[in-house]
């Protein structure tokens, strides 16, 4: 008889939950957006909150028994040492470096991807571009770290062309940085710049070619102007992936090019009141780099004009 009142019970939910579904659209919305929004607050919200509150506190974890001191010591100690103020400015000079040099890489190929290169062979070329992503980005690190060693293959062709010097130091320095994040970077950029010229009507092209415009023109009066958003979203995805890079610029950089993720690592390696300032610091360079990456697509996205 339990059993039974169980399964009627449940079977009434049922029906209840099914002829929700059919008559009410608000609850289809609550349904189907109840998965991705649990999603965000506990993989996203819940863990950056719990980062917040520990900043504050003065030490962690709390002793058994004892309040939390809450204290901005954590928050100011960033300025009281020029290594850490150092490390936190390098990674935005390079962030703002490494973007540059990915956009000046990039928009060649994607525009001779999306306008140039035969339309049955685009997506072909758009996989070959894209397969070397597969694979790890510590097996990448590592394949660079081989091709510019002292008798890497950079070095060796070097030597075969009779350059004197060879081999250069290639590895453990800033150049070596800058070519794996920006061979890392290249895919963020290369996709929305794809998708942004692809839809540059080619009959622009034309008709301005056709009119006597150089080709410098055309690329200055139309492919940027209509290139705008994808190239702001690139530069915006390529900032934010590099702000917080870790992996690759340890394996590849030297001494003298500690970007400041390494530095909140090597401050969350340790124990006690260590996490609150890692977890400041933590925040600090979240908050910098979204507000840099905000204020970019404020000024850098096209204006509307009054009466649109």
């Amino acid at each position: 008889m339990t059993d039974l009142l169980i399964f009627l019970r449940r079977f009434a939910l049922y029906r209840a939950l099914t002829h929700l579904l059919a008559t009410s659209p608000a609850f289809r919305l609550v349904m189907v957006a109840l998965i991705p929004v649990i999603w965000i607050v506990l993989a996203n919200a819940a863990p950056l909150i719990q980062m917040i509150a520990i900043s504050f506190y003065t030490e962690y974890p709390v002793p058994v028994g004892e309040a939390p001191v809450y204290s901005l010591t954590h928050y100011q100690s960033l300025f009281e040492r020029p290594l850490y103020l150092n490390a936190f400015f390098r990674s935005f000079v390079f962030a703002f470096a490494v973007t540059a040099v990915t956009l000046i890489v990039v928009f060649p190929v994607a525009y001779y991807i999306s306008k140039v290169a035969p339309r049955n062979q685009r997506t072909r070329m758009l996989l070959l571009v894209i397969a070397p992503f597969w694979v790890s980005e510590i097996i990448r690190s590592f394949a660079w770290i081989l091709m510019l060693a002292n008798r890497g293959a950079v070095n060796s062709f070097f030597g075969w062309l009779g350059l004197p010097g060879v081999p250069y130091e290639l590895l453990y320095n800033g150049f070596s940085m800058m070519v794996g994040v920006v061979y890392l970077g290249s895919l963020y950029m290369l996709l929305p710049l794809y998708s942004a010229i692809e839809k540059i009507d080619d009959n622009l092209l034309e008709a301005a070619a056709n009119l006597g415009a150089s080709g410098r023109h055309r690329l200055t009066r139309i492919i940027l102007p209509l290139a705008r958003p994808g190239i702001v979203a690139g530069c915006t995805l390529v900032f934010l992936l590099v702000v917080g890079l870790y992996a690759m610029p340890q394996l590849l950089g030297g001494p003298d090019t500690t970007l400041f993720p390494a530095t909140i690592a090597q401050i969350f390696s340790k124990a006690g009141a260590s996490w609150p300032q890692g977890s400041a610091f933590s925040l600090m360079l979240t908050l910098a780099a979204l507000a840099i990456a905000g204020l970019f697509i404020a000024v850098a996205q096209p204006r509307r004009r009054l009466g649109r």
